[in-house]
């Protein structure tokens, strides 16, 4: 994907725009262009609410149509929504990237290699339609097997209160922080959207239960041995009513060493149910407890999303989750990573 147009028509915002969020702030040299009829004519971070923020200068149009002269050669899909399936008004959109010759990356659970109209056309164009939550065939069934990590690495899992807190972006940003300081670093992508940023990784919530564990070892295993800080992606959270099996995975399948527990500040609620999420203190607890069933690990510091919060607030909310913990707190992308990074190396 050298020159990407990412469709997000509807619902660009920095809840139903993950992926797109993802790609703007991380690939931005690649991203030519955003689609979304309710924008268009604005850039992609005045839509999303940040002027100065991810998307800034990339344009946003109407449709495949307006983005053609931008000269893009993949068309990707910028939403990563309950269930991950294809909007059914979206597959007009698809279709006539298609047939002008854009390959196609999505990180839906529906996938549109195995959807006969757009693999059809697909084939007809002579384009690639890249499932990206497609498990690779050699890591797909296979068993947690108990390896040991490469000595001297350092494996670092990213546990959450919810979904959407910014585990993934934590994770990049520390990754960064640490080849900024001359760490030999490596981000181990679980997610659809990680995937698309680093070129690598497992696609987490589309294992077969069973199978989980063994994935994130494999994965977790072979960036031992090239790295040794490895940044491994969380997902979902231990309370979350639909998404704690695949937290609990790859809790158990990277075997981290260190933990970073990342929360939004103010989110009360798992976003889209009627579950209150506990106290951090009560958090870290939970997540040690689990990690320790197999190999323990403690929380060393609180990553703290502060996105909706005033800066003066801001502050105050880092000082107040310091206190509750008794550990170093830090927003990585407001404020910077370095607290994390240093509480990290103390603990080595």
């Amino acid at each position: 994907m050298r020159r990407i147009a990412i469709l997000a028509e509807g619902k660009l915002n920095p809840q139903d725009a993950k992926t797109a969020v993802g790609i703007l702030r991380y690939r931005p040299e690649a991203a030519v262009a955003v689609i979304d009829s309710t924008h268009a004519g604005s850039d992609a971070a005045a839509a999303l609410g940040d002027p100065s923020g991810p998307g800034a200068g990339v344009p946003v149009v109407s449709d495949v149509a307006a983005v053609l002269p931008y000269q893009p050669d993949t068309l990707l899909i910028g939403i990563a929504p309950i269930g991950g399936r294809l909007p059914d008004a979206w597959r007009a959109q698809i279709l006539a990237a298609i047939a002008a010759g854009l390959d196609i990356a999505s990180g839906l659970h529906h996938f549109l290699g195995d959807d006969p109209e757009l693999a059809s056309a697909a084939e007809r164009a002579g384009v690639r339609i890249w499932d990206v939550r497609r498990p690779d065939d050699a890591l797909a069934l296979r068993i947690r097997e108990d390896q040991a990590h490469r000595p001297g690495s350092h494996i670092v899992h990213f546990c959450g209160t919810d979904c959407n807190v910014g585990k993934m972006t934590v994770a990049v940003e520390l990754d960064r922080e640490a080849r900024r300081r001359g760490l030999s670093s490596g981000f181990a992508a679980t997610g659809q959207t990680g995937i698309m940023i680093s070129g690598e990784g497992i696609p987490a919530d589309r294992f077969i239960s069973d199978f989980l564990a063994g994935g994130v070892e494999a994965l977790v295993v072979d960036f031992a041995s090239r790295y040794d800080w490895v940044f491994v992606e969380g997902q979902g959270s231990l309370i979350h009513p639909a998404y704690s099996a695949v937290t609990l995975g790859l809790l158990h399948g990277a075997a981290p060493d260190l933990l970073i527990l990342c929360h939004e500040a103010g989110r009360a609620h798992i976003r889209g149910y009627d579950v209150a999420i506990p106290a951090l203190s009560v958090v870290r607890q939970m997540y040690e407890t689990a990690a320790a069933w197999l190999k323990p690990a403690p929380i060393v510091a609180v990553a703290l999303n502060t996105r909706l919060l005033n800066e003066a607030s801001a502050h105050r909310a880092l000082a107040d989750a310091a206190r509750e913990t008794g550990l170093p707190v830090a927003d990585p992308v407001r404020f910077g990573t370095g607290p994390l990074l240093d509480a990290l190396l103390a603990h080595t």
